[in-house]
């Protein structure tokens, strides 16, 4: 049974305790977890980087550079290739133009499941290069 005659103050009393308890494990906490200042803790608390550039990245194997466009395939050196002629085994930077619709860039995702893919975008040096190309096989 409820007492309505209870003292308000020790309800504050007892809300009180519970904050300075809880304040008081933190704290023991925070101290024991601090790390020591003769610097054989720190040492160990820290992370060493490495800013060695000349180790290699962790895939190995070379990529082959496909240029993916309206007019189809084509290798770095702008000759046309066919899609079934692709070494699976070799990733893939699939370089395609801003204003290729996602659409086509997924769907040759699906059509090509084996391959490992990156999606590079086309900078505007090899947009160039291709346009120069396609007006030298269109004359």
């Amino acid at each position: 049974m409820i007492n309505d005659g209870a003292n308000p103050l020790a309800e504050v009393a007892l809300a009180l305790a519970m904050a300075f308890f809880s304040l008081m494990i933190l704290m023991l906490f925070a101290m024991v977890n601090a790390p020591q200042t003769d610097g054989t803790a720190t040492a160990a608390a820290t992370v060493q980087m490495s800013a060695d550039t000349s180790t290699k990245t962790t895939d190995d194997r070379e990529r082959q550079l496909i240029i993916y466009t309206e007019d189809g395939l084509f290798d770095a050196a702008l000759s046309r290739i066919d899609p079934a002629s692709i070494d699976r085994q070799q990733p893939v930077i699939l370089a395609v133009s801003d204003r290729m619709p996602i659409s086509s860039i997924t769907s040759f995702q699906r059509q090509h499941p084996g391959l490992t893919l990156e999606i590079a975008e086309l900078t505007p040096d090899w947009q160039a290069r291709l346009a120069a190309s396609h007006g030298k096989a269109g004359q």
